[in-house]
């Protein structure tokens, strides 16, 4: 932790709510996506953090969100890709989504076709759209990123890419993790709350800023220098953090 303005030790857990995001934060990143999980502990602990909040415990990724409520038992409320998912009945039935796992079906055998020649990298798809890995090969970063932005023209307007660590995303305009965390905040049982969100990749600043924005706390996990108030070295040290906040 390089910061001391904020003690995370003394969170007071009736006055916050906790916003998490998956890979890189709660989950230690892999070179396959499929293969990223927690600990048994982990969830044991997220699970008593949101008995001890009342429930305000959500967890806001560029996952879908089948994939984390797979990993989790569908126990924590959770915004999957970057927002667009959220946990709102309401929203199942939107046309809109047909429509956007319709216009990315043609882009998946080319760019399969891609990832098989540079065998290590990983062609992962979210449905609404879509994310090319090369953790295991960086020197395929060139190939990928050309590619996410020849796919992105053919997509069209309503569409952007999504930079990250050793990945490159194309998911639908207008959604982000700051977004999602306001959507939060203004429905039991996270309203009157201070937010408390942690990230660790560009993917996850308008969520670290709008937990600011609200008067909240915004902790950027691992290597990448980004603006927030607590920085912890990785998903170790906040499974460490959580496990003592817990037992205090």
């Amino acid at each position: 932790m390089k910061d001391t303005s904020v003690d995370l030790a003394t969170l007071d857990l009736d006055r916050h709510a906790f916003f998490f995001d998956f890979d890189g934060t709660l989950a230690e990143f892999t070179n396959r996506p499929q293969d990223a999980s927690i600990s048994d502990r982990l969830r044991d602990d997220l699970l008593r953090l949101s008995e001890r909040t009342g429930g305000a415990v959500a967890i806001i990724s560029g996952r879908g969100r089948s994939e984390i409520n797979e990993r989790l038992g569908e126990v924590i409320p959770v915004a999957g890709l970057h927002g667009v998912e959220f946990p709102d009945p309401a929203e199942s039935d939107d046309p809109d989504r047909a429509r956007r796992v319709a216009a990315v079906r043609p882009l998946l055998e080319p760019l399969r076709t891609l990832t098989e020649a540079h065998p290590g990298s990983v062609l992962e798809d979210k449905g609404e759209g879509l994310a090319l890995h090369w953790r295991a090969v960086p020197m395929a970063e060139a190939a990928m990123t050309e590619a996410a932005t020849r796919a992105l023209a053919d997509l069209g307007d309503g569409w952007i890419i999504q930079p990250g660590k050793f990945v490159a995303e194309i998911r639908p305009r207008g959604a982000d993790k700051g977004t999602a965390l306001r959507r939060f905040l203004a429905v039991p049982p996270f309203a009157g709350r201070r937010p408390v969100a942690f990230g660790d990749d560009l993917n996850d600043l308008p969520m670290l800023r709008a937990a600011r924005e609200a008067g909240g706390i915004a902790v950027a996990m691992g290597e990448r220098d980004m603006p927030a108030d607590v920085h912890l070295p990785g998903p170790a040290a906040l499974a460490l953090w959580l496990e003592r906040r817990l037992a205090a």
